[in-house]
């Protein structure tokens, strides 16, 4: 059987300008040396017999391997290479084979399906989700191979379907993702304890040094400030974890009733309970959800559910509810339910919910007294600007204002603080 080859192609594959028809014409054809196309080299690979440099071929092939599945992805390659930082080097290191010809990749331990549309983003900037469990498992595959392109695109998704509903897993995510650095949770009573141990000469250095560390401290996570014109995908990821933790402050009764909530871990929960700004209308839920979720902590870790072992999962957590906020019928409706104070300090609450004024206060119980009643913002913050939902216009005015107000009167403070920090320096100096 004769092979009937393409128009103007020799039997080598080869162009052949001698060729003048595919079925007549001359018969005499010209015998050239073959040449492999030029897909077959790869990057700075010349023509030995011309010594000609050839263009690598401009698609490559990803074969995604999971078990004995085998599924291949073909894709520009100069999208790959200008869009993803994993990927790049994978290509740059050559194929797996060890061929230099060979433009097949492996990838494994990744979904085929997910892997094929981080591709075709890279390809057309357009990526077709489900719903923001699914953006979470794309934004998560676009942070292993390093594409910021795609980072961005993903949390400008997960913005735009912040709601109460979707807030506590796209928090979660954020929170595992970003690397949020946790501070030691008894540092209080390390630095007291330091304080008191401390020799008198240098005790007046280690008071100054811990009201410095006390203007900073303003939580126990140590969130990154968010930047309020993020360019960087490291920077979208600190503000959209700042929206989701706004998001939770504006809509704090619905969002601490959730019985999702119960399954966070300290860290997370501790960041949530230690917000100033959570908008409640009464303290109680707060009280209640910590309830729930230290029955659950004892539930894993094996614990009897009892008063003490609540209070020893909870830790400092046990203070964060503004107490004297409260009536006195929802003080005793939730002493009732489990004691998160101790004996001593339950009494001193009740006195300052019915008007008495307590006496004989230790300045720590005088310092925890003034915390119990210290009234919560009037508005959240401000979300930073990611999407069409976060737009500052479509918050009200009241709350745009109260932003404002509260950053001058931030900026006056820390010129305030930082006058008083540098003469208590000069005194330790001088001292």
């Amino acid at each position: 059987m004769k092979m009937v080859l393409p128009f103007g192609l020799s039997s080598d594959g080869q162009h052949n300008p001698n060729n003048e028809s595919l079925n007549g014409g001359s018969s005499h054809t010209t015998t050239k040396p073959p040449i492999a196309p030029p897909s077959f080299y790869m990057r700075a690979h010349t023509n030995v017999s011309a010594g000609i440099p050839i263009i690598p071929s401009p698609y490559i092939d990803f074969i995604v391997v999971n078990g004995d599945d085998r599924y291949m992805i073909r894709c520009e390659r100069k999208a790959v290479l200008e869009n993803s930082v994993e990927l790049a080097k994978l290509i740059h290191a050559g194929p797996n084979s060890g061929r230099k010809g060979d433009n097949h990749f492996q990838v494994s331990n990744v979904d085929k399906h997910d892997f094929e549309l981080i591709i075709r983003f890279l390809e057309t900037k357009f990526v077709k989700y489900r719903d923001h469990l699914h953006i979470l498992k794309i934004l998560e595959l676009s942070d292993r191979f390093n594409c910021p392109d795609l980072i961005i695109h993903c949390i400008r998704e997960l913005d735009l379907q912040l709601t109460s509903a979707t807030v506590i897993d796209v928090f979660r995510c954020l929170w595992f993702y970003q690397a949020v650095q946790v501070s030691n949770q008894y540092q209080l009573g390390a630095v007291i304890t330091t304080q008191e141990s401390a020799s008198k000469k240098n005790k007046r250095k280690a008071q100054v040094i811990a009201t410095t560390n006390s203007n900073f401290n303003l939580n126990s996570a140590n969130v990154p400030a968010p930047n309020p014109n993020p360019f960087t995908a490291e920077d979208y990821g600190v503000a959209l974890l700042n929206n989701a933790l706004q998001l939770i402050d504006m809509h704090a009764e619905l969002v601490l009733a959730k019985e999702e909530l119960t399954e966070l871990r300290f860290e997370e929960l501790e960041m949530i309970a230690k917000r100033e700004a959570l908008q409640l209308s009464s303290e109680l839920t707060l009280f209640n959800c910590l309830a729930d979720w230290s029955t659950a902590e004892c539930r894993r870790k094996n614990l009897e559910a009892n008063t003490e072992n609540k209070r020893k999962v909870l830790g400092p957590l046990c203070y964060t509810p503004r107490y004297a906020l409260m009536s006195a019928h929802e003080f005793r409706r939730a002493c009732d339910r489990v004691e998160l104070l101790n004996p001593i300090e339950i009494p001193l609450v009740s006195d300052v919910i019915e008007g008495r004024k307590p006496k004989n206060l230790t300045p720590e119980q005088s310092q925890l007294l003034e915390k119990f009643r210290t009234p919560r913002p009037e508005f959240a913050k401000m979300p930073i600007h990611l999407s069409d939902r976060s737009n500052p216009k479509n918050y009200p005015k009241k709350m745009r204002s109260a932003e404002k107000a509260a950053a001058n009167n931030e900026d006056a403070g820390c010129l305030e603080n930082f006058g008083w920090n540098c003469l208590a320096v000069f005194a330790c100096i001088f001292d």
